[in-house]
């Protein structure tokens, strides 16, 4: 039971999706299962709001996704609308550089970490991980077919921007359209 409820805690992240297109923001927690390809996605609820929310479990390897809406509790099962998404490194990013968060040389007071990028025709990604455990820290993906999105580890507590992307953690409302702006941006400038 420790051993499941540790492994929970290593992979676990908040998530932020953007679709400029649909005028489209959902922020939600993950937990992630690299090696069986799973994931369960928890959406935030707003107070006051009248929109439907979801609790999904995706299964990649039997592509099956579960979907519950917390409104009318009616349960779903569907195939997952987009392909898996590898968190952490991917192969053929190329290395960006390494930095040190945190007081460097003090003892259990830094994290050393490395980015990773990829820009292809229609697809950008950039990873930042823990040295030299790899722990997934942010990754950042972006398609013209899926949009934006940004995974944080919640593991160790680390907010950061990637190559000058905000962080979505506290985000209002009303820099949504900043938000919409660059990601369309960058969309349009990719390769």
């Amino acid at each position: 039971m420790y051993g499941l409820v540790a492994l929970l805690v290593v992979i676990g992240a908040a998530v932020a999706q953007v679709d400029p297109q649909q005028k489209f923001l959902e922020r939600r927690r993950l937990v992630y299962d690299a090696t069986n390809r799973r994931e369960r996605r928890l959406e935030e609820i707003e107070i006051g709001s009248d929109k439907s929310y979801y609790d999904q479990l995706i299964l990649w390897n039997e592509n099956k996704m579960y979907q519950v809406d917390l409104k009318t509790r009616k349960c779903n099962v569907t195939v997952p609308y987009r392909p898996f998404f590898q968190r952490g490194t991917f192969p053929g990013e190329k290395f960006d550089y390494e930095g040190v968060i945190g007081g460097a040389g003090l003892p259990n007071e830094h994290v050393t970490i490395q980015q990773f990028s990829m820009n292809t025709t229609g697809e950008y990604r950039a990873s930042i991980v823990s040295s030299p455990d790899c722990v997934p820290i942010t990754n950042i993906h972006i398609t013209t077919k899926y949009g934006f999105e940004q995974s944080k580890s919640t593991l160790l507590g680390i907010t950061y921007s990637v190559a000058g992307y905000l962080t979505m953690q506290g985000t209002e409302e009303k820099e949504g359209s900043k938000l919409s702006r660059r990601v369309a941006t960058k969309l349009s400038t990719m390769n």
